[in-house]
């Protein structure tokens, strides 16, 4: 066949990867087995370990908890100032104000060190799964952790980091070249499709059902660029090929023909036959994300792995595999973790320490650490679901005290997601179609009362449904009248206007709800944005991108 005869130097390419791929799978998993005895250790000596942490850090009884504000920036600016190479990443448009966070060389590298050794000891757990790692990241450069992370390196890494981390490809400038004509979902495909890996990952669940979203309502877009490769590889320039012939896997060419001869679409299992798990964010709001992805990917070919809790500020758990079950331990080098008690102020005297937590029971994060945080309260919630040893099992549940109020309404998240739920039964073409609900505060400017605005979000792709945003705002109201009483009151009486319906791409509405002013240096909602029930900034204050 053509194809075969234009793809032979990509199939010697594909033996030569094969062959390294096989020793760096059997370094992996050594390393994995290596560092399994490395968790055991931490959770054998974590109550002692985490009183040692209370004395080095100088935290006594009456240290006071305290919320992002001015004492807590001059800390973590005072630890950039003692540090070379410190840069910034800022957090996610989930709060009313970005938070500005110091990472220095060395705290990188101890991130790396931890997510290295959490999927080391995945793949060390399940040695018949193929090593390769992609990350669904952003192709463009931000101020995020996660690209923080990313660009600590060269465009074109080495060969056997390219092997195990073929994503990392994407932010090569002639890969990013070939997004800017075929598409983000059409080059992450390509990539795909050439390393066939075994493992997806993405920080959020929403990437993931993006990409899935694009690929079964816009296949023959997305597809384009395998199809372009296939039919002539030597049309494209040279460090084009030169980057399919670092992470081209055997049976590329077989992949690529049955995507090009495919009159229907395919799903991502058949498109890249080795993969076997994704692993992304499971707690807080992300559900309908996870059953979005859950459609699309077969749970009895692709397992769910969920992700370790981890913010920008800090890392709140890393995971630990328990034969089948994946635990969630807040055991990160450094870090002391102490907990409040669900709907307890912060009192310094009502803490309690991370190996005193009760199974069942419902705790607030409140951390200390070496980068300018102490006694921070986090502000995320976890449920303490068993122990190991004298560790925590922590399952992420949602912000704390995410509501909002113009005139004593005090709507919160919780209201939201039972009226949310109740909208997605009675209106089976919201799950069908994917879309994602949110609900901002509204104040136009020259508007006689505030209100908020309900937004249809979904992936980029036609709606096949007629969805009328106003008569779902409508039953909203109605459903949250039920919820709220005060809420209902306000309604009636007119100190608050009847909820506005939107629909608006999933994309567009990230960059919307992004508080970050327009001089800031360019991001993308990839990398962390989270999609809220509830929002606690005004809809007008990005008017700019309305």
């Amino acid at each position: 066949m053509p194809w075969r005869r234009r793809l032979d130097a990509l199939h010697l390419s594909a033996a030569l990867n094969d062959a390294v791929r096989g020793a760096l799978q059997a370094a992996v998993v050594l390393s994995g087995q290596a560092l399994r005895v490395s968790m055991w250790a931490r959770i054998a000596t974590f109550e002692r370990t985490q009183r040692r942490l209370a004395r080095r850090h100088g935290i006594g009884p009456d240290t006071p908890i305290l919320r992002y504000g001015p004492e807590v920036q001059a800390a973590v600016e005072a630890f950039a100032a003692r540090c070379a190479g410190t840069r910034f990443a800022f957090t996610s448009g989930s709060t009313a104000t970005p938070k500005k966070i110091a990472f220095s060389p060395a705290r990188l590298r101890r991130i790396k060190q931890g997510s290295f050794s959490v999927a080391a000891r995945l793949f060390a757990s399940h040695p018949g799964w193929r090593t390769g790692l992609f990350i669904l990241a952003s192709l463009a450069t931000d101020d995020s952790l996660t690209s923080l992370l990313l660009d600590d390196g060269p465009a074109l890494p080495p060969r056997a980091l390219g092997l195990l981390m073929p994503g990392r490809m994407l932010r090569e400038p002639s890969v990013r070249a070939l997004a800017e004509r075929y598409g983000a979902a059409a080059t992450r495909l390509w990539l795909l499709v050439l390393a066939n890996p075994g493992l997806v990952y993405s920080t959020n669940p929403s990437t993931l059902a993006v990409f899935l979203a694009h690929l079964g309502g816009e296949w023959e877009r997305t597809t384009a660029l395998v199809r372009d490769f296939v039919r002539d590889p030597q049309g494209f320039e040279a460090p084009v090929q030169r980057v399919a012939a670092r992470v081209v896997s055997r049976g590329f060419g077989e992949r690529a023909a049955r995507i090009a001869a495919a009159s229907a679409p395919l799903g991502l299992a058949d498109c890249v036959p080795a993969l076997r798990a994704y692993c992304c964010w499971d707690g807080g709001y992300v559900r309908p994300f996870l059953e979005q992805v859950r459609a699309a990917l077969p749970p009895e070919r692709v397992r769910l792995v969920p992700m370790y809790s981890m913010s920008t500020e800090t890392v709140e758990t890393l995971s630990y595999f328990d034969g089948p079950v994946v635990r969630f331990l807040p055991v990160a080098p450094g870090v002391l973790y102490e907990f409040l008690p669900e709907e307890t102020p912060d009192d310094p005297t009502q803490l309690v320490p991370a190996y005193a937590l009760e199974p069942g029971a419902t705790y607030s994060m409140v951390v200390t650490d070496p980068y300018g945080l102490r006694r921070y309260q986090t502000e995320d919630l976890f449920r303490c679901e068993a122990r190991v040893g004298a560790a925590p099992d922590l399952r992420f549940q949602r912000r704390q005290g995410l509501s909002y109020s113009f005139t004593g309404e005090k709507l919160t998240d919780r209201h939201l997601e039972e009226a949310f739920a109740r909208l997605r039964a009675e209106t089976p073409a919201l799950v069908a179609e994917g879309i994602q609900l949110t609900c901002v505060p509204s104040q136009p400017a020259g508007a006689n009362v505030p209100g908020y605005v309900l937004v249809l979000a979904h992936p980029a792709r036609e709606l096949s449904v007629p969805l009328d945003p106003r008569v779902l705002a409508r039953r909203l109201d109605a459903l949250l009248g039920e919820i709220n009483s005060e809420l209902r009151a306000k309604l009636e009486t007119g100190r608050l206007a009847p909820t506005r319906g939107l629909v608006m791409p999933y994309d567009r509405l990230a960059s919307r709800l992004d508080p970050k002013t327009r001089d800031t240096a360019a991001r993308t909602w990839e990398s962390q944005f989270k999609l809220l029930p509830l929002y606690r900034r005004l809809w007008e204050a990005r008017d700019d991108v309305a």
